[in-house]
Order: structure tokens, then C-alpha cells, then sequence
């Protein structure tokens, strides 16, 4: 049963907002590890293991399809095509520590393929992103409203509102899509590669630690069921009583 709409701060409707929200969240996430990849510089001895002088000769049609393809599969639970979207662009923009080497540092490669940033990123990223709407919804009170006249922006029973983008619960969202959207990355990564390697406690430590594979696929499937569990278990049981707005999506 569907009613009545009753707007709130998170009701950010407008083309132009959405667009801004899918460009910004993955860039925001990609500077994050590119500012990250200065932890090498707490490395002692110097760096034996930073990309080649060509470090952009990786990033092919391929390579930055692959990435955008797994971070959109992990997202796939959430049947939400805009959430889908940002995963795979925050998949694909992890690989801006490249731009340091490009601009001749001699710094660690893949800093940021660490679990101390997959922590961290994601901690910050759902406050980024909690913080960005409002200040959305605060500064363009027009738009919102427009667009609602032009949509039929309602309640949804709780069943299907757990499917929105925007809900009271952002922060919780966009931790779990920054983690999945991380693990993406690697899954890939390790998919493409039977000798990748990454230093997965930097900056504590900058030993790197092999992947075989074969644990390609299984760690895309933990990616996506963090995404599952979230959006039809966690969200939908646990939140149905506290549920927000819900935008009608358009695919």
C-alpha cells in the first residue's frame, strides 16, 4: 500500500543532484586512496616495488571495463541501478594511485589495496556521503521540489523501499558499498592476474601478501552477499519500522 508523499531532507530528486551524487561519491573515493598512497612514504629503505615509468600502459579497454563490471555485479542485490553504477565507478577508481607514480614519485604501488584502508575509506566514505545529501537537500530546496511535482515520489511499504538510494540510513549504506565496491577491485584484480600480490597491511606493514586465482570468484561472492545480507536482510528486517523516503528509479 502506498501513501501520501511527506518530503524530508534526504528527498534529493533532481537529474542534475543524482548525476552529481553518482560523478563525486567515486571520485571522492579514488582521491581518498590516492591521498592514501602516501602512507609509503613512512616506508623505510626506500621502494623496490612502485609501477613501471609507463604507469597508465595497464589501463586498458579491458582493464577499466573488468573493474566498473565487477563493482557493478556486487551491487546487483540492491536492485538499485544508480547504487550499481557508483559501486563500479568506486571499483574503477581505486586505481588513481597510479597518478603518483605518473607524476614521478617513488612510492609503494597499491597502497590502497590494503584492509587498513578498506576500513578506514569506508568509515569516512559513509560520512562523506551522509554529510554530501544534506548539504544537497539544504542548498537546493527547489529542485527537490520541483522534482516531486513532476514525480510521484511516495512512501513505499517496506517490502520495496529497502531497494532506495536515498533512505535515513546513508551512512550505513555507503560503508557497506565502499567495502564491497574495495573487494570488487581485488577480486578482479587477482581474476586477471595468477601472480597478483598487494600489501594488505599497509601502511603497518609493506610486505606483500599473494592471491592465487582462485579465490578470484569467491571474493566477488563475499563482496556481493555483504551487499544482500544489507539490503534484504539487515535493512529489510531491522529497519522496516524506521524506513525513510523512497524514489521511484528510473532504468
Amino acid at each position: 500500500m502506498y501513501k501520501h508523499l511527506v518530503l524530508t531532507r534526504h528527498a534529493i530528486g533532481s537529474a542534475n543532484a543524482q548525476l552529481l551524487i553518482i560523478s563525486i561519491i567515486p571520485l571522492v573515493f579514488g582521491a581518498l586512496g590516492l591521498l592514501y598512497s602516501f602512507s609509503g612514504l613512512l616506508q623505510e629503505g626506500g621502494n623496490n616495488n612502485n609501477f613501471p615509468v609507463q604507469p597508465f600502459q595497464g589501463l586498458t579497454v579491458q582493464e577499466i571495463g573488468g573493474h566498473f563490471v565487477f563493482g557493478y555485479v556486487v551491487a546487483l542485490p540492491s536492485r538499485n541501478l544508480k547504487i550499481g553504477v557508483i559501486a563500479g565507478l568506486m571499483a574503477l577508481t581505486m586505481d588513481f594511485d597510479h597518478i603518483l607514480n605518473a607524476t614521478g614519485f617513488n612510492l609503494e604501488g597499491r597502497l590502497d589495496h590494503s584492509i587498513p584502508f578498506a576500513i578506514l575509506s569506508s568509515i569516512l566514505m559513509g560520512l562523506f556521503v551522509s554529510r554530501f545529501f544534506n548539504i544537497l537537500s539544504s542548498t537546493r530546496p527547489n529542485q527537490v521540489l520541483s522534482y516531486v511535482s513532476r514525480h510521484s515520489i511516495k512512501i513505499q511499504d517496506s517490502k520495496k523501499n529497502h531497494n532506495a538510494i536515498l533512505t535515513d540510513k546513508i551512512f550505513s549504506q555507503f560503508v557497506l558499498i565502499t567495502l564491497a565496491a574495495f573487494v570488487s577491485h581485488i577480486a578482479y584484480d587477482v581474476f586477471v592476474d595468477d601472480q597478483a600480490s598487494f600489501p594488505l597491511l599497509a601502511p603497518f606493514s609493506f610486505d606483500e601478501f599473494s592471491i592465487p586465482t582462485i579465490y578470484a570468484l569467491p571474493l566477488e561472492a563475499i563482496g556481493v552477499l555483504m551487499i544482500y545480507f544489507y539490503y534484504v536482510g539487515y535493512y529489510e528486517h531491522l529497519f522496516k519500522s524506521r524506513l525513510g523516503i523512497a524514489i521511484k528509479d528510473e532504468k
